[in-house]
């Protein structure tokens, strides 16, 4: 942009004159952008991609399960597709003034954002029948809002900075954000094995009286135990971590969760946080040494769900590399 130059010549005279037109900036950038990206198909067919990959997922899983970890599925495949394809999607060269640019890429991380609007009907049924309602459907949604919309802002970022092959570069290293952290959280979880002696509690049987009772102890037990809280932080990396922390259960509910359920998937995740139990069972009837709900209600209360404030960080962070690489990108 900015200024014109037009050279005419004259064929009779030989001279040649300059004329100088000044060329007007948009007066509406973010409207215009919005309105180009409105237009452009490859907003559409990363709709289709988001939504269609997560419910082939689904499916596959219902076939393989008859019905378990559907939900589960579902959403970790969301976390894949919706800001991988918001990078194909805004992997293109941005053009124009500082103006122009910032708007591109404004529109590019809002287009991305309303990516998680093709998960909302199957959020919504998930919600339902998984019994988490409306405290667990928003924050899940807005997880994929933010992921969605950090996706976009790499691929534009990477289209600014000229990489070769912007596109599949920005989804490559989408795929590798994702699974790359617990594929390294797997490799180590052997190393946070460790020895301790704990305190464990038993019945211990009194015959001193005319029938026999039964008097809680404390004994000490030496037990192997993984220490999984040292790298949580790892998995906790990877957006698929951050959907299955974003959906709110009670302590209660995961507590109790049934097997194969998105709450069962989320007690993984903060479990994996909190780290192992200071015991091995506890007292509270004769016959039995298993922890109790309402310690185990306890263990989870103490690890509130971290996947929303994670994803916002994460999203900011990506914004601002992507926000410096299209304002020092020279117009062309």
């Amino acid at each position: 942009m900015g200024q014109t130059v037009v050279f005419t010549v004259s064929l009779d005279a030989g001279d040649v004159a300059i004329e100088q037109n000044e060329s007007r900036p948009p007066q509406h950038p973010f409207r215009d952008a919005l309105l180009a990206a409105l237009r452009d198909r490859r907003w559409y067919l990363a709709a289709l991609l988001a939504l269609a990959a997560p419910l082939v997922a689904a499916t596959v899983t219902f076939a393989l399960t008859g019905g378990d970890w559907v939900t589960t599925a579902y959403l970790a495949v969301a976390a894949l597709a919706t800001p991988a394809s918001g990078a194909w999607a805004a992997a293109r060269r941005t053009d124009g003034t500082w103006d122009e640019r910032t708007a591109q890429l404004l529109a590019a991380a809002l287009a991305g954002a309303a990516l998680c609007v093709v998960h909302v009907p199957f959020v919504a049924w998930a919600a339902r029948s998984e019994g988490w309602g409306e405290q667990g459907a928003l924050p899940t949604l807005g997880v994929l809002a933010l992921v969605g919309s950090a996706g976009a802002c790499l691929g534009a970022a990477l289209a600014a900075r000229r990489v070769r092959g912007a596109a599949a570069v920005a989804v490559a290293l989408t795929f590798a954000a994702a699974l790359v952290p617990l594929g390294l959280y797997a490799a180590l979880l052997p190393t946070t094995s460790a020895t301790e002696t704990i305190s464990a509690y038993t019945f211990t049987p009194d015959y001193g009286s005319s029938r026999p009772l039964f008097i809680c102890t404390t004994v000490p037990v030496e037990v192997t135990r993984l220490h999984t809280d040292d790298i949580a932080w790892i998995a906790m990396a990877s957006p698929i971590s951050w959907l299955v922390d974003a959906a709110t259960f009670t302590p209660e509910e995961l507590a109790k969760a049934a097997d194969g359920s998105l709450a069962q998937a989320q007690a993984w995740v903060r479990s994996t946080r909190a780290g192992p139990d200071a015991f091995e069972g506890h007292c509270y009837a004769p016959t039995s040494l298993g922890v109790p709900p309402a310690v185990r209600e306890a263990r989870y209360a103490t690890a509130a769900p971290l996947g929303a404030q994670v994803a916002t960080v994460a999203a900011i962070v990506v914004a601002a590399f992507a926000f410096v690489a299209v304002s020092r990108r020279r117009s062309a």
